[in-house]
C-alpha cells in the first residue's frame, strides 16, 4: 500500500512541477491552457483525496473520486490530441456540468480504450457503482441479515492502483501540450500493476 500511496501521490509533484516550468508561458485567454490547468487540479486534489480515504481503508468510499480522476484525465488527453478543436466543448461541459450529466459512461469508455487504459484500471474506474452503493454493507450491526444483497466492494489497492493510471494519463495529456515539462507519466503506469501484484 506504502509504495501505491507514493506512486499516486507522485503526480501532484510531477503536475506541480511542470506547471512551475511553464507558468510563465500560460495564457489567461487560450482555452486549451485554462481547460487542462482546470482539469489538472481537479485530479490532482480528487486524487489527494482518494489516497485519504485508501489510505484509511475506504475503497469503497473513494471511488467516485476515482471516477472524477478518470473523467479529467480522458477530458485532458482529449484536448491534448486537438487543442484548439476541443478545448472550447470541454470547457462548455464544465461550465454547464450537472450530476445526472457529468460522467457519461459510453464516452469514458470507448476513450479509455483509444488512449490505452488498461482493462482492469477502466473497470475499476467506470464500472464500480454497485461496488459503492452496495460494497460494505455489513459494517453495521445486523448487517449480515442482509448478505445476499452486499458486495465486497474494491479494495484500497486495487482503487491505487487504477488512480496511478489515470493520473498518469493526465500527466500524459500535459506532456503532450507542453513537450518534456511533464515527464513520468509512462513510469507511474508501469508502476501501477507490479505494485498492486500483476
Amino acid at each position: 500500500m506504502k509504495e501505491l500511496l507514493a506512486c499516486v501521490g507522485l503526480a501532484k509533484v510531477r503536475v506541480d512541477a511542470g506547471f512551475s516550468r511553464v507558468g510563465r508561458r500560460l495564457s489567461a485567454t487560450d482555452p486549451a491552457d485554462r481547460v487542462l490547468m482546470t482539469l489538472a487540479a481537479r485530479a490532482v486534489s480528487s486524487g489527494n483525496a482518494l489516497m485519504v480515504l485508501c489510505r484509511d481503508g475506504h475503497g469503497n468510499e473513494s471511488l467516485p473520486l476515482l471516477r472524477a480522476v478518470a473523467e479529467c484525465a480522458l477530458s485532458m488527453r482529449w484536448v491534448s490530441a486537438d487543442a484548439a478543436g476541443r478545448a472550447e466543448a470541454v470547457w462548455a461541459e464544465l461550465a454547464a456540468a450537472r450530476w445526472e450529466t457529468l460522467w457519461p459512461e459510453a464516452r469514458a469508455r470507448e476513450s479509455a480504450q483509444s488512449f490505452g487504459v488498461p482493462t482492469w484500471a477502466a473497470d475499476a474506474a467506470l464500472g464500480s457503482a454497485q461496488d459503492f452503493a452496495r460494497g460494505n454493507a455489513a459494517g453495521l450491526p445486523w448487517g449480515h441479515v442482509f448478505s445476499d444483497s452486499q458486495l465486497p466492494g474494491r479494495k484500497p489497492e486495487e482503487v491505487l492502483a487504477a488512480a496511478a493510471v489515470w493520473l498518469s494519463l493526465a500527466l500524459e495529456a500535459l506532456d503532450r501540450r507542453w513537450p518534456g515539462e511533464f515527464p513520468g507519466a509512462s513510469e507511474m503506469r508501469d508502476r501501477a500493476p507490479i505494485s498492486r501484484g500483476q
